[in-house]
């Protein structure tokens, strides 16, 4: 209401009335430690224990403190009403509701305990052969919660059917949003990592790398929000978005024998050198979307401010006759329930896991063929050839992950992709588990240096 009430109440300005400057708690110096052992069990570096850990930390996310500066005193909305630009005055204009930044005054700092051992083994054929188990805690990571969310449920109750605005429903009154930077996110990850090397000898360079791994976060990004509740941890918790189980690089380089005797044969058929890269891994933790024409959140949690989640009721990846347009099994989801009767308020919007399903990954061959040409004492020529996913291989990127629905009562999504074959074409070709993009085709380039 205009010129009444306190606009400021309970904001104030850092550095005044007992605040501190720096809005946070100053924890003091950190210690880092850091532990390392190398053991030579045999005495003749064949068989090598490592291992070791330590204790690292990060720097708070540096535009937290730049939202600051949109809070008012500094910065104060305003909103008309029924107006149009050319009439725009502080007569006619209103203070709007304001939204905040706010930061947690504790002042943790985001921290991570690696830890590894491993054992390193020389093999046979000059390869050397290194396994170990790699993990880390992380702790104090970053997030955010909505202090002045509309709580689940709250439209479900009788007195708040006849509210129009709503502001209203808010704990704070007043205020729009309050966005309170946290630092209680959590990760862990467990990693069993293998290489195997060989140097060059007999005119071969062999690597290979493996990692099968697991990461599991409450806050895949710094910005995730968190869940209002106390069920925010078993509504998180789950694979990072940067998990991959399987990471797989193997690579090489080999020289080709040439032919001896004739020099111009020699110096044309020989000192060739072939050499490739090739990479498998896993794709990307992703979540299923929804969307239902007329449907918000206040129609399924309640809240204005807090979303659902589609209802996984089955296995995504169940499909009898998989091909391009058919990656994702339908009849696995359903459209969220709507209401505290038929989903308790602990339960609203936690109808499925975070980031379960895995997207297409990654299965390519890089080949490479070149030579150097001496042409005299202090100038070379070389030639090259480069073949991107050599093979040619058709890898996917992505696959349609939004189901629409036409309801809250549908059992199949409305954009599935079906063939009509009285026009002989597909339609909805990239709707509901439908492939949406692919990584590169096959890409060849030819190249000649001179090197003087």
């Amino acid at each position: 209401m205009p010129n009444s009430g306190n606009f400021l109440n309970g904001v104030v300005v850092g550095g005044e009335n007992g605040v501190s400057k720096y809005l946070m708690n100053d924890r003091g110096i950190h210690y880092g430690p850091r532990f390392g052992l190398a053991y030579d069990v045999l005495g003749n570096q064949t068989f090598v224990i490592r291992t070791g850990g330590g204790i690292f930390y990060d720097r708070y996310q540096g535009n937290r403190p730049f939202a600051m500066t949109n809070n008012p005193p500094n910065a104060v909305p305003a909103q008309v009403n029924y107006g149009i630009v050319s009439q725009l005055n502080s007569g006619v204009a209103l203070a709007a509701v304001p939204s905040l930044r706010s930061f947690d005054v504790g002042g943790e700092v985001p921290t991570v305990y690696n830890f590894q051992f491993g054992l390193q083994y020389k093999l046979p054929f000059e390869m050397v052969l290194d396994t170990s188990y790699v993990g880390s805690l992380s702790r104090h990571l970053q997030a955010q919660i909505n202090l002045n969310a509309i709580p689940y449920g709250t439209r479900f109750l009788p007195e708040n059917a006849s509210v129009t605005n709503r502001d209203f429903l808010r704990p704070y009154m007043g205020f729009g949003d309050i966005t309170y930077f946290k630092a209680d996110a959590s990760a862990n990850y467990n990693s069993l990592q293998v290489t195997l090397n060989r140097r060059m000898a007999s005119r071969l360079f062999f690597g290979l790398s493996y990692t099968w791994s697991k990461a599991l976060t409450t806050a895949s990004a710094d910005g995730d929000f968190q869940r209002i509740d106390t069920n925010n941890r078993k509504a998180n918790y789950g694979l990072a978005d940067f998990h991959r189980a399987h990471n797989l690089a193997v690579n090489w380089v080999y020289e080709i024998p040439g032919p001896t005797g004739n020099d111009v044969l020699k110096h044309t058929l020989g000192g060739w050198q072939l050499s490739g890269v090739y990479q498998y891994q896993t794709g990307q933790p992703s979540d299923i979307s929804f969307s239902i024409p007329g449907i918000n959140n206040e129609n399924l949690t309640g809240s204005f401010t807090e979303g659902a989640r589609i209802r996984l009721i089955g296995d995504p990846t169940a499909v009898s006759n998989q091909d391009v347009y058919h990656m994702i099994n339908p009849a696995a989801f359903l459209p969220p329930t709507a209401g505290s009767a038929a989903n308790p308020l602990s339960q609203i919007g936690m109808e499925a896991p975070v980031r379960y399903f895995i997207r297409p990954g990654i299965d390519n061959w890089t080949l490479s063929l070149q030579k150097s040409f001496r042409i005299k004492e202090s100038v070379s020529m070389q030639l090259r050839a480069d073949a991107f996913n050599a093979f040619n291989h058709t890898q996917f990127s992505d696959i349609g992950r939004t189901a629409n629905y036409a309801n809250l009562q549908s059992t199949t999504p409305s954009n599935l992709p079906t063939f009509d074959s009285a026009r002989n074409v597909w339609v909805n070709p990239t709707g509901f588990g439908a492939v949406t993009a692919v990584r590169d085709p096959r890409i060849m380039q030819l190249m000649m240096r001179v090197q003087f």
